[in-house]
């Protein structure tokens, strides 16, 4: 064989080997992407698919019932964002947003804050962490008890209002107060997961980097900044593109406290009322429409925002 053969059959062999670690790559990449492919189809796209077809129904009573194409649910939608078709649903897409940027601008700064003074093992921090993330061990219910209890009649309100002669009013049944206490009660409540999430992202950390930092003078908050929050930014990220994904979904306890009374309505729990039939407000069709809407509204912007903290990574 001569030596030019010799090194067409090297380079042919190399392509191969080539393409075959590719095709490896990519049967290894499909092994993991199957599962939750399937879990896509099945218990989203299949278990929904009759939702997105009845956003684009109305029911027709003529003898028997039937069913016709109608975009009579959008234009109620529209409606309930005019004066002439009342407030209720921009009620609810501004207490949506309410919580979600509160989320992000108040409740995710101090998750930082927190698991950075739990990371640098301030004194208590096993007991600060525990009680942190003790909201999260108690079921919902149990908890939002506890709560109405120290807010209510005969809680500790009631008796700082008694000693200091002032007048005592439930927080949950006035208008203003209503949604104030509700987001006090989601932001207080709501740190466990993030601690987990970003503390875990913290004790990654080289530590030989942050020692380096140290010897050259730099302080607490410094280190915060420019090291410890630019190297967990993926988990930051990560956090800030879930939560815009669900940004039109979030919601308070309002079930648990309010039942959308006092000015709390917010969509999920619009969509709820619509569903259940609470407050004979009944109307599937309608509840449709508009998870519809808040699904084409949100796979976008998470697009966008997801492309605004990450940059030119993406």
């Amino acid at each position: 064989m001569s030596e030019k053969e010799k090194v067409a059959g090297g380079k042919e062999l190399g392509v191969k080997m080539k393409n075959k670690r590719k095709w490896d790559r990519i049967f290894f990449m499909a092994c993991f992407l199957v599962i939750p492919m399937l879990n896509f189809l099945i218990f989203y796209l299949y278990t929904n698919i009759n939702s997105f077809l009845m956003a684009f129904e109305r029911p027709v009573y003529s003898g028997d019932r039937s069913f016709k194409f109608s975009l009579a649910n959008f234009t109620t939608i529209i409606n309930n964002f005019s004066l002439a078709g009342g407030k209720v649903l921009l009620q609810a897409l501004r207490n949506t947003l309410m919580y979600y940027v509160s989320g992000i601008v108040i409740g995710l700064p101090i998750s930082l804050l927190m698991c950075y003074f739990i990371y640098k093992k301030i004194p208590g921090y096993k007991l600060y962490r525990i009680m942190m993330y003790l909201p999260n061990v108690i079921t919902a219910t149990a908890l939002a008890v506890l709560f109405r209890y120290a807010v209510g009649t005969g809680g500790v309100i009631d008796a700082l209002c008694e000693k200091t002669g002032k007048e005592f009013f439930y927080i949950f049944s006035r208008d203003g107060w209503a949604n104030f206490g509700l987001l006090f009660y989601s932001l207080s409540f709501g740190f466990g997961v993030n601690m987990i999430v970003l503390g875990g992202a913290m004790n990654s950390i080289n530590t030989e980097m942050l020692e380096a930092a140290q010897i050259d003078g730099c302080n607490w908050f410094q280190e915060l900044w420019r090291i410890i929050v630019p190297t967990i930014w993926p988990t930051v990220g990560t956090i800030i593109i879930l939560s815009t994904a669900g940004c039109l979904g979030s919601t308070g306890p309002v079930l648990l406290f309010t039942k959308g009374d006092w000015g709390t309505m917010t969509l999920s729990y619009y969509i709820y009322a619509l569903v259940s039939g609470i407050g004979g407000m009944q109307d599937l069709y309608l509840a449709s429409a508009v998870g519809f809407l808040m699904t084409i509204v949100s796979f976008p912007l998470a697009l966008v925002v997801k492309k605004v903290v990450y940059g030119k990574e993406v």
